[in-house]
């Protein structure tokens, strides 16, 4: 049976952009049909929770070093290039799953 995969959204204050991204990331996940976890965060909380990760979604910079993929969601935010950011993400997590699950 294919593991659940474990994202975390993180944002400022964990509570607002997070969730719109959040809900934007689980709709690619399903529309996909691979399990996840979602858990919300704040920034300076990817690097406590990083290694329990598959993936990292952020609505800012970040550019510390974890042992995941880091990808940058402002798109879900401002709407801009919002296509081409879900292209993006489905490939990253697509690839990502297939590590995972063989």
């Amino acid at each position: 049976m294919a593991r659940k995969m474990k994202a975390m959204v993180a944002c400022g204050s964990g509570i607002a952009t997070s969730t719109v991204a959040a809900n934007a990331i689980h709709e690619i996940f399903q529309e996909l049909e691979i399990d996840v976890e979602i858990i919300k965060g704040t920034v300076p909380e990817i690097s406590e929770k990083a290694d329990e990760m598959d993936i990292v979604f952020v609505t800012n910079c970040y550019r510390e070093e974890i042992p995941c993929p880091v990808v940058n969601v402002t798109a879900f935010l401002t709407g801009i290039k919002k296509d081409k950011k879900i292209a993006e993400i489905k490939n990253i997590i697509v690839s990502l799953n297939e590590k995972i699950n063989g």
